[in-house]
């Protein structure tokens, strides 16, 4: 699937908890949270959260509280 349109609203994109800047997930940013490294996922500016990519499509959900 193309990614092209991500490459246009990732800029705008935020965590939906931090609202800190979202970019895409790095090989090591998927292994440091036990995902595969070919998986596609936005990660959280500092890093210290991932959003899977369904079918190129971001899962932006909030964390759940407990």
């Amino acid at each position: 699937m193309s990614m092209n349109w991500l490459q246009d609203f990732l800029p705008l994109m935020r965590c939906p908890d931090t609202h800190q800047p979202l970019r895409l997930a790095t090989a090591a940013d998927l292994q440091q949270h036990g995902l595969p490294t070919d998986q596609q996922a936005l990660a959280r500016q500092d890093g210290t959260r991932l959003f899977p990519m369904d079918q190129g499509i971001p899962i932006l959900l909030p964390e759940e509280k407990p």
